[in-house]
């Protein structure tokens, strides 16, 4: 850069770069960095969204260690750094929590832990009170990407006839796999109301063998 004043043009490339991309845990491995790193940033627009990153990436994020007082509800609800909007306030007014102005795209928060295991407590619950049928049902479409709030609509015809088929062949399995229980017990009682006479008649033949065995023993004279 020219030592002209006015003159901010650069003439030639700087005379020391970098050989590595910066890494903000190439040397720190605290628990902070670790959870900035891993932090989901949302509820600001795409601009002051890459604001943040860009502070995250280069150690620049400083968290805040009290709650803010939000300039809408005059509230000290702000838990995010940088943010002057309080969660609430910003969802119900639709701006960006960070610079306040009302924007098409808002990224959403990202939720909580508590609501994260209340949400998986509840999805654990409701997969319980269903039948086997429906449970492989639920994992089938959530593989294939299917979630709950996808509606039937976004489904195409293909797939849906395809899981309606899986669904009455899953079916058919569960009929065959009851009636053939049925069949097994039904045996399983022939067998029981069976063994009675089976055992009597083999106790009578027992007795006729140790009557003729002690006959023969008196002839012989050995009892």
């Amino acid at each position: 850069m020219s030592s002209q004043r006015g003159n901010t043009k650069k003439s030639k490339p700087p005379k020391h770069a970098n050989r590595e991309a910066f890494k903000n845990n190439k040397h720190d491995t605290s628990k902070l960095t670790q959870t900035l790193n891993a932090m989901t940033i949302g509820g600001v627009c795409d601009r002051c969204k890459d604001t943040i990153q860009w502070k995250i990436k280069y150690k620049k994020y400083k968290p805040l260690t009290q709650p803010k007082k939000c300039t809408k509800c005059s509230e000290r609800r702000v838990k995010h750094a940088y943010h002057i909007i309080c969660a609430p306030c910003a969802q119900d007014a639709g701006v960006c929590a960070k610079c306040g102005t009302a924007k098409d795209s808002i990224n959403p928060y990202a939720p909580t832990p508590m609501e994260q295991a209340a949400e998986e407590s509840r999805l654990e619950a409701e997969l319980k009170a269903l039948s086997e049928r429906r449970r492989r049902a639920f994992f089938r479409m959530q593989d294939k990407g299917f979630t709950g709030d996808d509606n039937a609509e976004e489904m195409s015809e293909k797939e849906a006839k395809n899981f309606a088929d899986e669904e009455k062949e899953e079916e058919e399995e569960e009929e065959q796999g009851v009636h053939e229980a049925k069949n097994v017990e039904n045996k399983v009682e022939e067998i029981e109301d069976e063994r009675p006479s089976d055992l009597l008649v083999d106790e009578e033949q027992k007795n006729i063998c140790n009557s003729s065995d002690i006959k023969d023993g008196l002839e012989s004279g050995i009892v």
